[in-house]
C-alpha cells in the first residue's frame, strides 16, 4: 500500500498528503491534497486541489513517488464543487447574499442570559 509523502498546507495550518502534482496549460503547478479534520462525533477526510505555492515540503519526505501530470488545455480538470476554495465553484455575490440571508432564517434563537 503506498501511503503519500506529506507536506505543510498553509490554508490549514498543518499537514496534509500530497497525492500528485499537476501543471496546468499556463504552465503554473498545483497540487492535490488530502487532510484530516477532527472533531467530536469523529474525522473526515476532506481534499483540494490547490496552488503549488500554498504547499510547503516537511524535512525527512520522500517526494520522487508522487505522480506529476501535464493537463491537457483542451481537457479541464476534475473539481470538486463542494470545495468553497475551487474558483469555479465559488457562488456569485447575488448567490452568496441568498445563501447568508437562508441562513440567518434558519438560525436558533441565542441564548438570553
Amino acid at each position: 500500500m503506498w501511503v503519500p509523502p506529506a507536506v505543510t498546507y498553509r490554508a490549514i495550518g498543518g499537514p496534509a498528503f500530497l497525492l500528485a502534482w499537476e501543471q496546468h496549460p499556463d504552465r503554473s503547478w498545483w497540487a492535490q491534497v488530502l487532510w484530516i479534520e477532527l472533531s467530536r462525533d469523529g474525522y473526515t477526510g476532506r481534499h483540494a486541489r490547490v496552488a503549488g505555492t500554498d504547499v510547503a515540503p516537511i524535512p525527512g519526505q520522500d517526494y520522487s513517488t508522487v505522480p506529476r501530470h501535464r493537463l491537457d488545455p483542451r481537457m479541464r480538470p476534475p473539481s470538486d464543487p463542494t470545495d468553497p476554495r475551487d474558483p469555479r465553484h465559488r457562488p456569485s455575490p447575488k448567490e452568496r447574499h441568498r445563501i447568508a440571508f437562508e441562513r440567518a432564517l434558519r438560525r436558533r434563537p441565542e441564548p438570553d442570559f
